[in-house]
């Protein structure tokens, strides 16, 4: 069995990839809304003793998708990480008894980086994060609800979010980030979309921001991958299910 079961792909640019927003369908009866306050009331109490950083955000989840006029269309409602603990990562098994419509499905975000001189960057995720510890990843992050200067953030606002604070790399150094599909995890049955980033910053340049990165703190280790060698890194390290569906994609729809 794959890792990861893709859900849609394409290349999507800004214009072709559609949030769209719909009534929420998940709800849950006593025997789960039980099992969320538990293990998230656990889950405060760990984070406490190890130092993590855990707040119960807003965050969006998947309710439906279509691909349409070579347009990808993601239709969300609400959710937050004290649901998405609770169901997809403490208790998937619950999609075998009520369907996987009854998991959070929070949607999070990840992209291959490739800088302007034909590497690719990838993080080591640390003991600081949750789920996925000491497995090579991408910059990633939850699909959060937020808002700025009156505005809710869109899908590439956040990605570019999450690369600055990961990497410290601003919307300036992007040279070009389109979207390459959705997939979802084999395990957990959680959602990603998934992206291609070009910057215009070697990568030597990228090295440095990254060691002033915001939340450096997320990574123990960041290794840089020639594109000739992609392949050979790919089949000999350990990664995120995500970032080996990530890294599919982009063979199958660009490279």
């Amino acid at each position: 069995m794959k890792p990861f079961e893709i859900l849609a792909s394409g290349v999507f640019p800004n214009t072709k990839l559609n949030i769209l927003h719909t009534k929420r369908t998940l709800s849950y009866d006593k025997k789960i809304s039980a099992l969320i306050e538990k293990h998230w009331k656990q889950e405060l109490k760990e984070a406490q003793k190890k130092n993590k950083l855990l707040f119960n955000g807003p965050i969006y989840r998947l309710e439906n998708y279509e691909i349409k006029d070579d347009q990808l269309n993601v239709y969300v409602s609400e959710t937050n990480f004290k649901e998405l603990m609770g169901t997809n990562f403490y208790h998937p098994e619950l999609a075998d008894e009520y369907g996987k419509s009854s998991l959070s499905n929070a949607i999070a975000l990840c992209t291959l980086l490739e800088t302007d001189d034909e590497n690719f960057v990838f993080v080591k995720r640390s003991s600081n994060v949750y789920f996925g510890e000491g497995l090579w990843h991408l910059f990633a992050g939850q699909f959060s609800i937020e808002k700025k200067e009156n505005h809710t953030l869109s899908v590439f606002e956040v990605l570019y979010k999450e690369l600055f604070e990961e990497g410290a790399l601003t919307k300036d150094n992007i040279a070009h980030c389109v979207c390459l599909g959705l997939i979802r995890d084999s395990i957990y049955f959680k959602p990603e979309l998934v992206f291609y980033t070009k910057t215009s910053l070697s990568a030597k340049e990228v090295s440095e921001k990254i060691c002033t990165a915001p939340d450096g703190y997320e990574h123990e280790e960041v290794t840089i991958v020639q594109k000739s060698e992609l392949d050979n890194f790919m089949s000999t390290e350990n990664f995120t299910s995500i970032a080996r569906g990530n890294y599919f994609l982009y063979k199958r729809e660009l490279k």
